[in-house]
């Protein structure tokens, strides 16, 4: 599904800024769809840069965080009109790099901002990655990571997640009021909406759009996915 990305200029500069620090496949998608439909500018995994529409390119914000830091530049810099920012991982067949990792350089340039930890039970994660892009993903992140198969794959990412999640909330501590612990299978909606009062969300316009991703397609058309899904080029930018 489409979320639709407001232009640049449309951030009210009263409200902080909200990143999903969660990995992907945790809601993001769904987070996103949130803030979109009460009208705020969100960047989901992907920048579309470009008018009209049909000349619209993309680039990845996990890689243009990664080069703003690098170039010692705002980590935001160049998409700093939104409002929210999720599904931050910047992969490639030339490498691996994710963007919720920048969380402490994150509120260093933009101190006013609140972190979302998204996340939902870790082995289902695992499960829905290795699944992502019909294995393409999976399969691209053992090559990157020089990994054999799937265990050492699922047992690395084990680790990060465990890792992460306890470093976000131990640099935390300290800022409570900065944090949103949401976990995806049973944290309230309704709490979330009410912790960002000032966003006139609604928790009508939050649902799991990614499970529908996991619905039965007739099998010709699920091999041609597939094979798409592995064989098709890939942008860099």
């Amino acid at each position: 599904m489409f979320v639709p990305i407001t232009q640049p200029g449309d951030r009210d500069p009263a409200l902080p800024r909200v990143v999903a620090v969660g990995f992907n496949k945790c809601g993001t998608r769904s987070l996103a769809r949130l803030f979109a439909r009460a009208g705020h500018p969100v960047v989901h995994h992907k920048l579309r840069v470009g008018w009209p529409a049909r000349l619209w390119t993309t680039r990845r914000i996990g890689r243009l965080m990664r080069l703003n830091v690098d170039a010692g530049r705002p980590v935001f810099f160049g998409a700093e009109h939104h409002i929210f920012y999720g599904d931050l991982i910047d992969s490639s067949a030339q490498g691996s790099f994710d963007g919720n990792t920048l969380y402490q350089r994150i509120l260093a340039d933009y101190p006013d901002t609140i972190l979302l930890l998204n996340w939902r039970d870790r082995e289902d994660w695992i499960r829905s990655r290795m699944r992502h892009g019909h294995g393409e993903f999976a399969a691209r992140e053992r090559r990157l990571r020089g990994l054999s198969g799937s265990e050492e794959l699922a047992g690395a990412w084990r680790r990060e997640w465990d890792q992460h999640l306890a470093a976000v909330r131990g640099f935390m501590a300290t800022r409570p009021q900065q944090l949103i612990d949401f976990q995806l299978d049973h944290s309230s909606i309704e709490d979330l909406v009410l912790r960002l009062s000032a966003y006139g969300l609604r928790p009508e316009h939050f649902s799991d759009i990614g499970r529908s991703r996991d619905r039965q397609l007739p099998p010709p058309l699920a091999l041609a996915k597939r094979w798409w899904s592995h064989h098709r080029p890939r942008s860099q930018g």
